[in-house]
């Protein structure tokens, strides 16, 4: 009875999904798109649209100059070339290449259809190149990457109407894509999609057949996989990516704002034409450009990697500003919260691999500092962090990279702020999973609005101040503070006081005796002591000296000079018994980015460093 039940409400879904796409393609304008995958001519593809009506007398045709997540403009028109526009009796119309990107066909009201070829991106020797995750592919026979902007082009005004793909191809490929196909056969797939930012962010990889699927929580998470030598097969691509993905869902909570995910990955054997590797993320996948290597190498590469770009799912996917929800691909206004798309995406995804013991606190403790000590030796320290994300594209653009690292931190110290003032229980983590309850999808913030929609959410004010202070303005990060509150200490620079042993070259003889061998290198202290060579060591103040403790005592004292102002040393000197007095030489050091647990921190910052990194 269930299974009834189950199928009579998907066929009426179904039902009602082909009558809503039917009553808009009578009503309304959409875009009829072929290509044929069996047709590559010289490296390129045929592009054609088929066009019912427009109201128009003239109207321009668009690619994009830059797609979301890249930060960088690239131009997709620059691969495309004979573009043609024709009436309904297959005559040309007039059209005039406006710049790189645009086209303006005169007589739109007789158009009928538009063909065009496309060349790819990946081995194009024009410059500029496009980094591969953002790019376009053909390889006749093999495989073929279709990111959709640099295959499909759109009228100016006419973004938000609907697209339907008609994509032939042989029957021995399979399109890996997050995309859901509206038709599928042996030799064709049809996608219908909403509008051209869902085109967009829905990247297919069509080659042979090698997938696998993992269930994450209410999630279905699908990987497809190329590698052109066959060094790894995508069942252990998923094996690699259950523990990582598990993990993730624990953090979240169970609550994954997605019914599905893609992971689409391209392994290469060849040099990267951009000279990059990497992924790129989009709300419902991951495309990733990565050296076919053996899985022992490869796959730590991969879950590092996926780590990341999963948890593009919350933010934003349903965290985002109208500038994201809205944008423009030929003129982008950049939204000024770069740290919430990118910092506490690249925070969560360390984060939640050390709570769930994926990763040793050590090991992560260790990423936290190279983030630190990256971003105050390579980016600009007096810049703020919502003008370095409005500016990226331009004149902050060699500044972006600052994004995965003092975004990064920006996020960890909003993360302290939510924790501290709730005893542990409010955090960041939390307070995402609010917004995305709050906002979703389909409803994107005002710019502006996000700290005081933050301090709304959460109560605390503090948050909302420190994000006024460190995100808004230049103002450097208070570290020490910060960390003082999950009890590790931390200091960017310390003066350290040392002693020194006198710099001696030490050897062991036939009786298992400590005695000098070498006193080329001889400092003050050396010196001032009174050191000949040949010495055997026989006391340190009072304490014999042995093979057993001779670390002990140095390490004692060359790091705590203050127990010892002065040292007696006895030594054995020719047959006789020689006392050796001297006053400890103090050497001071300037010791750089001291970071490690407080051994004396109170409960109360050993409970919030607990909550804050889990029992792992």
């Amino acid at each position: 009875m269930k299974v009834t039940r189950f199928l009579c409400l998907w066929a009426s879904l179904i039902f009602f999904a082909n009558t809503f796409v039917q009553g808009q393609n009578n009503e309304k304008f959409y875009y009829d798109y072929s290509i044929n995958l069996n047709l590559v001519n010289n490296d390129q593809i045929s592009v054609s649209l088929l066009i019912d009506s427009l109201d128009k007398e003239e109207i321009i045709f668009q690619f994009p100059a830059i797609v979301p997540g890249t930060y960088k403009v690239y131009d997709f028109g620059r691969f495309i070339s004979q573009f043609k526009a024709f009436d309904q009796n297959n005559n040309l119309l007039p059209v005039e290449q406006l710049n790189v990107n645009q086209w303006k066909i005169s007589s739109a009201r007789q158009l009928r259809k538009i063909t065009y070829m496309v060349d790819d991106t990946w081995d194009t020797l024009l410059p500029h190149k496009v980094f591969e995750p953002a790019g376009t592919n053909i390889e006749k026979d093999k495989v073929f990457v279709l990111n959709n902007h640099g295959f499909f082009g759109y009228f100016d005004g006419l973004i938000n109407t609907p697209f339907k793909i008609n994509i032939n191809r042989s029957q021995k490929y399979y399109g890996s894509t997050s995309l859901k196909r509206d038709v599928s056969n042996s030799v064709q797939d049809v996608f219908w999609v909403e509008n051209y930012h869902r085109l967009v962010d829905n990247p297919i990889m069509y080659a042979e057949a090698d997938t696998a699927t993992i269930q994450v929580a209410d999630t279905q998470v699908s990987i497809g996989l190329y590698s052109p030598n066959k060094k790894l097969n995508a069942k252990q691509v998923a094996e690699s990516l259950k523990e990582v993905l598990k993990a993730q869902e624990h953090f979240l909570k169970g609550k994954l704002p997605t019914d599905h995910y893609a992971f689409i990955i391209y392994l290469t054997d060849k040099p990267s034409n951009s000279g990059a590797l990497g992924a790129l993320e989009h709300w419902n996948s991951s495309f990733y450009f990565l050296p076919e290597e053996s899985a022992k190498l490869l796959l730590p590469i991969i879950q590092e990697i996926a780590s990341h770009e999963f948890f593009h799912i919350l933010t934003p996917l349903s965290i985002h500003s109208e500038e994201i929800a809205n944008f423009d691909y030929n003129q982008p206004e950049m939204s000024k919260h770069l740290w919430l798309y990118e910092g506490v995406t690249e925070y969560f995804a360390g984060l939640a691999l050390v709570k769930e013991g994926v990763i040793s606190q050590e090991n992560y403790l260790n990423s936290i500092l190279e983030k630190i000590v990256t971003s105050s030796h390579l980016y600009n320290r007096e810049l703020a962090f919502t003008e370095l994300s409005k500016k990226c594209l331009g004149e902050h653009s060699a500044q972006y990279a600052n994004v995965y690292e003092k975004g990064a931190l920006l996020a960890m110290g909003l993360d302290f702020i939510l924790m501290s003032h709730t005893n542990g229980q409010y955090d960041l983590r939390d307070l995402m999973l609010d917004l995305s309850e709050k906002y979703g999808s389909t409803k994107p913030f005002k710019d502006d609005e996000l700290f005081d929609i933050i301090g709304e959410i959460s109560g605390i004010p503090e948050a909302v101040e420190y994000l006024e202070k460190y995100v808004d303005a230049p103002n450097p990060l208070p570290l020490t503070k910060m960390f003082e509150q999950v009890g590790i200490l931390y200091e960017d620079e310390e003066i350290i006081e040392t002693a020194t042993f006198g710099n001696i070259g030490l050897s062991v003889n036939d009786n298992d005796e400590i005695f000098i061998e070498d006193i080329t290198d001889m400092d003050e202290f050396g010196s001032n002591i009174g050191y000949q060579k040949g010495d055997v060591l026989l006391q340190f103040n009072t304490t014999d000296i042995t093979l057993e403790n001779i670390s002990d005592i140095m390490d004692d004292f060359i790091n705590h000079p203050e127990k010892f102002p002065k040292v007696k040393i006895t030594v054995r000197r020719n047959g006789k018994i020689v006392k050796l007095k001297a006053r400890t030489v103090i050497i001071q050091n300037i010791e750089e980015n001291i970071f490690e647990k407080n051994p004396d921190c109170t409960p109360e910052q050993k409970q919030l460093r607990k909550v804050w990194l889990g029992n792992s």
